[in-house]
């Protein structure tokens, strides 16, 4: 491993927070190993990890939550990073705002696709050079029209599994896994609904660093121990 490693988190309006606040202040353990919070063991630290947030344009992205809630500041945008021709390590992909009335129910979907397209094309160029690509939620749907998911074992939001998998993906060959709370194929990692991105991240922090610094952060942020396959809102919304 190189002694950085470079993230870009790939967001646009209407992101879900969720779906990398918290992730990306579980990698951010890395950079704190040395001198972590009161009672706990200073530990190696392997290399640092420094985070890039993309957008479309440098404006603030409003939330999923809609402009009184929080909104977030990109430091950089997709037509930068092409232009200067950067690549990034690490791709996190959360949820953008492709589901139309997203609140109503799991099918109602209008026919429209709101991805942004400089978003699609930045993960399809980036993707092949990349060293690991992370979604959370309906991430993967960035990720599967991107042609990243072809071929392989992948997961998503359990709410809208169907309306992801059945009529948002034209590809029909991705292996998609109604009961996940992440799956791992090759360096592609996807996880379920939000609060997954967290544990999914854990899991990646782990792969990268040990487990006994997952286990630190894990015990500082207080988030219980789960596997990748405990997944009890497959069932809940019919898919198991």
């Amino acid at each position: 491993m190189a002694n950085t490693l470079t993230v870009a988190v790939c967001i646009s309006n209407e992101v879900t927070l969720s779906d990398f606040v918290q992730p990306i202040e579980i990698l951010a353990g890395i950079n704190a190993a040395g001198a972590p919070a009161s009672g706990f063991d200073a530990l190696p630290e392997p290399f640092k990890v420094v985070f890039d947030y993309l957008a479309p344009t440098m404006e603030p992205i409003v939330s999923v939550a809609g402009p009184a809630s929080a909104t977030f500041n990109p430091t950089k945008t997709y037509a930068e990073v092409k232009a200067n021709g950067e690549q990034f390590d690490v791709l996190w992909v959360p949820a953008a705002d492709v589901l139309v009335d997203r609140w109503v129910g799991p099918h109602a979907y209008g026919g429209i696709d709101r991805t942004p397209p400089e978003e699609i094309d930045f993960i399809r160029r980036q993707a092949p050079k990349a060293k690991y690509i992370l979604s959370v939620c309906s991430g993967a749907l960035q990720l599967a029209l991107a042609g990243v998911l072809s071929g392989k074992r992948a997961t998503t939001n359990k709410h809208f599994y169907h309306v992801i998998t059945e009529e948002l993906v034209p590809m029909r060959d991705i292996d998609w896994q109604p009961k996940a709370r992440w799956v791992v194929d090759g360096n592609v990692w996807t996880s379920s609904g939000v609060s997954a991105g967290s544990d999914m991240a854990l899991a990646f922090l782990e792969h990268l660093a040990g487990a006994k610094l997952a286990r630190q952060v894990r015990n500082i942020m207080e988030i219980p121990e789960v596997s990748s396959d405990d997944d009890p809102f497959a069932a809940i919304h019919g898919l198991a």
